[in-house]
Order: structure tokens, then C-alpha cells, then sequence
């Protein structure tokens, strides 16, 4: 039996040839082919499933006031705006505002509002014009990855299977909704691969930039910063050597001037601090909200206990669970799990970047956290290696696009997946 090694064969041959396109005859930048197979794959699904989820599924939630329809006239649209995109909707069309012991906007960081604002000075319609923000973004993250596993696996495969992996993770549908998952995953895989090639300027410019999209933006700084340390012979476990000290000293001596660049990468995170500061008073408003969105700053370990533990009691048999806990506690293990994993074969700076992407949110809550390991791309890297084995590719090819299918029609109909 031959197996196709192929990921995306199925999809050219079913879909393309039917509108008499061939991409292998079109001449494309490395990395755009993949990603853009990938890409249509998977919001194929997430727009099928979320129109006909919305005008199919009545769950008496339509006239409650607190289900908010942006464009009614618009189902396709409309879908793609829920919960949080509320939010980024606010700050584009009327600011930023606080409002002590109460849900308010200033939670969310800047850039992507910023853009929706750009972008909207063309198409007059917010909703739209932050649908588009997220879906280019999210179609230039996957040329990234592809680049950045492809660099260093050295292998097409792994590079395919690692976006696609992605693209229809279970909670693959954010990277279409008003939210910033796909930008924050655009700017942080952009400034890791040119990281990698060397390329210290274009690598600063995007570590800024994702400083000023979401409160772990400045953990991409740190990745940055270990690779350029790396590539001068200095990593955190020869960092007792005394060779790898005389070898950062030579670094620094003939590469002072990208250092320079790489330490300006912060201002963007605090730029925003001191915007806060001035228009609020407080420099870390986006995390004081935080308690108004039910989230206690009791630590990882306490609040992982406090909402995993009740799950060993409650009745699976019936299906009265906190589910979205479970669905949480899972991603937590996974990510946790995966990170030895990620350090063996990709690096500390990887590894590290996971552990803190989820020890920072877990730290008051495990709420969200299905949603907050779709950004942490050297999973899918792992998860790329992983799929070698036919089974292994198999059962993620089937379980992924299946949960993501069913997970969006649970979030256009206004229930929290995440």
C-alpha cells in the first residue's frame, strides 16, 4: 500500500481541478504553495460550518441582548464576530476606555485595532475590514511556519504537515474570527525566522510589533535575544563554561550594532505602558482588569488545582461536566508535556517560549488556554515530526478537522469554547 505522503494531494485534486486551476504550474515564492493549500482547506471548513451552524441551529439566544449581532444583515460576517471581537470592535470605532471593577476594553493591547483601523479607511465597515486583517495575517503566519520548520527540520513534509496541523487544530476557527490570534502568530513566527537567518534588523521590527499585540508578545523578545546569543556561542545550559562567556564577549565586540537593534525591541510593550499611564494612570491597566474577567492572580499551581480537581468528580456518564475545564486542562498538559520535546529537538528559546506562554495566563486562570496554545507554533512544529508515522498523521487529520468543525458551530452560537 502506497501512502500519500502529500498532505494537501486530496484537496488539489478535488477542489482546484474543478475550477481548472493548477497551482503547480504558477511560479510562487517558497512557502506560499503550502500555505495557501492549507489556508483554503481549512477556511473552506470554518465558513461552511459557521454560515449553516448560525441559520441552522436555533438556540433562543438571538434576542438576548447580551448576544450581540454586528452586521445582522450579513450572516457570514456576523459569525466571525463574537465574544471578545466585541471588544476590538469598541476600540476601533470609539477608543479605549476603563471603568474600575467592570469588564472594559483596556484589557487589549493596540496593533490589531490599529489595523482594523488602517484597513477600514478602504472598506467603511469595521467587522469587514477586521475579518480581512485576521485572515491576511493568518495566511502570511502559515508562509512563515513553513519557512521556519523547513529551515530547521530541513524537511517538506514535516513543513506541510506542521500548517496544516494548524490550520485545522480544533480551535483553528479564531484565526478567522476578530481576534488577534492570527496576527500575534504572523509577527512572532516572523521574528523567530529571520532571527534564524540572521536577519537582526527585520527580526526587531516584528518583536516590536508583537510587544504591542498582546501581553506575551514580550516573550518573543526573549526568544530573539537567546537566538542571538546562540549564534554567538552563548546558550543557558554552556552558560557555566567559561568559553561560551569569552565567546559572548566576541560577540558583542563585532556584533554590538544588531544587539543595539534587538534592545529596542521592549519599547513597543512599553510604549503601550506609558500610553496607559498617561491616559489612565495606571502603566499595567490591561492586567489590572483582570479580576473583572474572573481571572485571580493566585499562581499556576493554586488555580490549575483549584479548577482541574472537581473534574474527578462530576458525572461523565451524563455529560454534567465542566467541559470547557477539561477541554482547558488538556491543552495545559499537552503544551507542558510537549515542551522537553520542543527543547530536545528545536532549542531552549522554543521550549521556553511555551512553558511561559502558558505559566503567564495560568497564573490566574485556566479559562481560555484551548485558545492560547493555537499561538505557540513550535507544538505544531512538533506535532509536524510527529505525523511522520502514518497513524499518527491519520488520527490528526481525522480528530482535528472534525473538533474544529463542531467547536465553531458551538462558538457561533454563542456558547464560550475558549
Amino acid at each position: 500500500m502506497i501512502r500519500q505522503t502529500d498532505t494537501y494531494a486530496n484537496f488539489r485534486s478535488s477542489i482546484l481541478s474543478k475550477f481548472n486551476i493548477d497551482l503547480d504550474q504558477v511560479s510562487i515564492p517558497d512557502g506560499y504553495k503550502p500555505a495557501l493549500y492549507a489556508f483554503l482547506a481549512s477556511r473552506v471548513v470554518v465558513f461552511f460550518v459557521a454560515y449553516f451552524s448560525e441559520i441552522m441551529i436555533v438556540t433562543g439566544r438571538e434576542n438576548n441582548p447580551e448576544f450581540y449581532h454586528i452586521a445582522k444583515d450579513n450572516v457570514f460576517l456576523d459569525v466571525l464576530a463574537r465574544w471578545d471581537s466585541g471588544f476590538y470592535i469598541t476600540i476601533v470605532d470609539g477608543g479605549y476606555e476603563m471603568i474600575t471593577g467592570q469588564i472594559s476594553n483596556i484589557a487589549f493591547f493596540p496593533l490589531y485595532p490599529l489595523l482594523i483601523s488602517f484597513t477600514n479607511i478602504f472598506f467603511d465597515n469595521t467587522l469587514l475590514s477586521g475579518i480581512i486583517v485576521s485572515h491576511v495575517a493568518f495566511f502570511f503566519a502559515l508562509v512563515y511556519l513553513y519557512r521556519l520548520t523547513l529551515l530547521v527540520t530541513d524537511d517538506n513534509g514535516t513543513a506541510q504537515r506542521t500548517i496544516y496541523y494548524l490550520s485545522v487544530f480544533p480551535t483553528a476557527f479564531f484565526f478567522s474570527a476578530v481576534y488577534t490570534e492570527s496576527l500575534f502568530l504572523c509577527l512572532s513566527v516572523a521574528a523567530i525566522y529571520y532571527a534564524k537567518i540572521k536577519k537582526w534588523e527585520i527580526a526587531t521590527i516584528f518583536t516590536l510589533l508583537v510587544g504591542v499585540t498582546r501581553i506575551t508578545g514580550i516573550l518573543v523578545f526573549g526568544v530573539v535575544g537567546l537566538e542571538w546569543l546562540a549564534s554567538h556561542g552563548w546558550t543557558i545550559s554552556t552558560c557555566y563554561k567559561k568559553e561560551a562567556w569569552v565567546n559572548l564577549w566576541e560577540g558583542i565586540k563585532e556584533d554590538w550594532f544588531n544587539l543595539s537593534l534587538l534592545l529596542l525591541a521592549p519599547l513597543g510593550f512599553f510604549s503601550h505602558m506609558m500610553f496607559l499611564n498617561n491616559q489612565f494612570q495606571d502603566p499595567i491597566a490591561f492586567w489590572s482588569v483582570q479580576s473583572a474577567f474572573n481571572r485571580q492572580a493566585d499562581g499556576p499551581v493554586a488555580i490549575f488545582l483549584r479548577d482541574f480537581g472537581p473534574l474527578l468528580s462530576q458525572n461523565f456518564w451524563i455529560g454534567d461536566i465542566w467541559w470547557n475545564v477539561l477541554f482547558d486542562s488538556i491543552a495545559i498538559i499537552f503544551a507542558l508535556g510537549a515542551a522537553p520535546f520542543v527543547y530536545k529537538r528545536f532549542g531552549e528559546g522554543m521550549a521556553l517560549f511555551i512553558v511561559l506562554s502558558v505559566l503567564v495566563p495560568l497564573a490566574s486562570g485556566t479559562g481560555s488556554m484551548t485558545r492560547y496554545i493555537l499561538v505557540l507554533f513550535p507544538l505544531f512544529m512538533m506535532l509536524g515530526i510527529w505525523g511522520t508515522r502514518p497513524s499518527v498523521d491519520r488520527f490528526f487529520q481525522t480528530f482535528f478537522p472534525t473538533f474544529m468543525g463542531l467547536l465553531t458551530a458551538v462558538f457561533v452560537n454563542w456558547v464560550f469554547v475558549a
